[in-house]
């Protein structure tokens, strides 16, 4: 079972649908299940107020991943009967999102599910060099 918590403070419509099923694709491409994550679309301003806070990083940026376990501490964590594990957060810049989906001839849905892919890896554990 896959729950995304969705948080959008831009309050623009998106495919939350699409999303889900692009992420549940994912999770089961990598034996994942039984999984929470939150999925916040955020303004140009708090982007760049995490990515200089949290990671020391200048600017606006498309999106944050921030796990809350290694891949480790996952298959450790007790967890009462029936709750889902909560692999962390993902922000999405809504804003960079819509300029990267007209920039690369994408819609905005498949932008975001392409982003969500992003942030979900690195939830669960994997980085770019």
């Amino acid at each position: 079972m896959l729950k995304i918590n969705f948080f959008n403070e831009c309050q623009q419509n998106i495919d939350q649908s699409a999303i889900e099923k692009k992420a549940a694709k994912v999770l089961q491409e990598y034996g994942v299940d039984d999984v929470q994550f939150d999925l916040s679309m955020v303004s140009p301003e708090k982007i760049q107020e995490y990515n200089e806070k949290y990671l020391n990083h200048q600017g606006k940026t498309d999106v944050l991943s921030f796990p809350h376990h290694t891949a480790q501490q996952r298959q450790d964590v007790p967890l009462p009967p029936g709750e889902l594990l909560h692999l962390g957060e993902i922000l999405i810049c809504l804003e960079v999102a819509e300029q990267a989906a007209t920039d690369s001839g994408r819609s905005l849905t498949d932008q975001l599910c392409f982003y969500t892919e992003h942030g979900l890896m690195h939830l669960l554990g994997y980085h770019h060099l």
